[in-house]
């Protein structure tokens, strides 16, 4: 038998949820809608593996003595399956058997709806697989990837491993398959994406020049398999990227053009759903539409992705769960805090330590030695200060402003906070800021980066944000 490579895809079925979420901004025809919805959703009972299983009837999103919404936690999962509409020519089922659960994210929303945490758990992390049952056996027990447990007794199992590595009790999942990945992307006419180098890469069949590019079905599907030739070819590399990728298709499905086109709403609904297997509360098209209204308020700016803390396994391509690091994550979503912890009232999360940030001072002030006396305080505070002078037009500027390349957006805003700057994104060189001093300028802020933003183990960012893949 030809052996292929695994490393296919790891399908976002956040997607879904997305579509479903601004499905609820069409209001009342959204009841009738979802009526026809009801014969693309496969219902999946995982009583078997969990012990429980919410009924159909039962309710996902208001507690039924308090009559006020409760949190929310469902696992997404994407499939691997080379079976049915839509995966083929990805390898045939013969070649690779099985099913995997490529993509995993945890996402939990808060009672009051007004913010959720999306955690992409490596598919590479080394466990200690649950027990399962499967055709009246138990399997597992042993040490093994995270992504083995759906191939071994299907999605109960991958959340029965979930509950084991988090403590959480967990009661829903969705799981989609690649074509419904590729449809619900064509459906919203393509996501944008954006390389910081050219990419080439034989394996997944991606083959773009770097910067913007909007991407459907087959090349956004490779975007999201490549591996090897873009960042350091590891996994949680490529999670970063796909965590960009559904950041971009949560701005498209949520803009006007879309809100307001009926048409577009409808077509994304239906691809979402074609490929849709869920826990049988959730494959409940009234709950999907009650958790959609509860939802309609939710933002990109409100959704913060994070991939799970881990740590080198020792043998070079697996990862450990960070347990130390993990605990806190956890515990904000069984307590239903904020995660990371809200910080003072205006202070933006900041990720960039001042050493990492490449500065010019321009004095825009008019007044002779502006620059000079910002660029001290820069060094002092630790910013790698590059040239000092004046700015080109001999303009006086009314406003301090950090001028910066798009792809180091996340880099900037430690700066802009500083400088208590207005931020002005544009094509420039490369990875130096220009600090134009304007006469609004009064004193450099200190600025505290947040240590779990920090962390190389638990990189975060909101849906709002865009990098460019490295």
């Amino acid at each position: 038998m030809t052996s292929v490579p695994r490393r296919w895809p790891r399908i976002l079925a956040a997607v879904v949820a997305a579509a479903v979420v601004v499905a609820a901004i069409v209001g009342g025809g959204l009841t009738l809608f979802m009526g026809k919805l009801a014969g693309n959703i496969t219902a999946v009972d995982v009583s078997e593996q969990l012990g429980t299983s919410a009924a159909p009837s039962a309710p996902v999103v208001v507690d039924e003595e308090t009559g006020s919404y409760e949190p929310f936690t469902v696992l997404l999962m994407g499939s691997d399956s080379r079976s049915g509409k839509g995966n083929k020519g990805y390898g045939s089922a013969s070649e690779i058997g099985g099913e995997r659960s490529d993509t995993t994210i945890l996402v939990h929303v808060n009672a009051d709806r007004s913010r959720a945490v999306a955690v992409s758990i490596p598919r590479d992390t080394l466990i200690t697989l649950p027990k399962c049952k499967h055709d009246g056996k138990t399997v597992g027990g042993y040490t093994g990837k995270f992504n083995e447990a759906f191939d071994l007794a299907g999605p109960g199992c991958t959340m029965k491993a979930v509950q084991e590595i988090t403590g959480l009790d967990l009661q829903h999942f969705m799981m989609v398959d690649f074509g419904g990945f590729k449809r619900v992307v064509n459906a919203v006419g393509g996501v944008e994406i954006c390389l910081a180098q050219d990419v080439n890469d034989p394996k997944s069949g991606l083959n773009l020049s770097k910067g913007k590019h909007v991407v459907t079905g087959e090349e956004a599907l490779a975007f999201v398999r490549a591996r090897k030739t873009l960042g350091d070819g590891s996994d949680t590399s490529r999670i970063r990227r796909q965590q960009a990728f559904i950041s971009s298709l949560a701005r498209q499905v949520l803009s006007a053009g879309t809100l307001l086109n009926p048409a577009a709403l409808v077509s994304i609904l239906t691809a979402a759903s074609e490929s849709l297997s869920a826990d049988p509360a959730l494959a409940n098209v009234t709950n999907l539409k009650d958790l959609a209204l509860s939802m309609k308020d939710l933002r990109p700016s409100d959704i913060t992705f994070v991939t799970m803390p881990w740590k080198p396994a020792g043998d070079g391509a697996n990862v450990l769960v960070n347990e130390k690091k993990a605990q806190a994550l956890w515990d904000a979503i069984a307590n239903d805090t904020p995660y990371p912890p809200k910080k003072a009232e205006g202070t933006p999360l900041l990720k960039t330590e001042p050493s990492g940030i490449y500065v010019n001072v321009l004095n825009g002030t008019g007044v002779k030695g502006a620059a000079k006396k910002v660029a001290k305080k820069l060094r002092k505070a630790g910013y790698r200060v590059m040239d000092v002078g004046n700015v080109e037009d001999g303009q006086v500027y009314d406003k301090t402003t950090v001028i910066y390349d798009p792809k180091w957006d996340v880099s900037s805003r430690t700066l802009v906070y500083a400088a208590n700057a207005v931020a002005q994104p544009e094509k420039k060189h490369g990875q130096r800021m220009d600090l134009i001093i304007g006469t609004d300028f009064t004193d450099l802020r200190d600025v505290e980066i947040d240590e779990l933003a920090s962390d190389v183990y638990a990189n975060m960012n909101t849906a709002d944000e865009t990098f460019c893949a490295s």
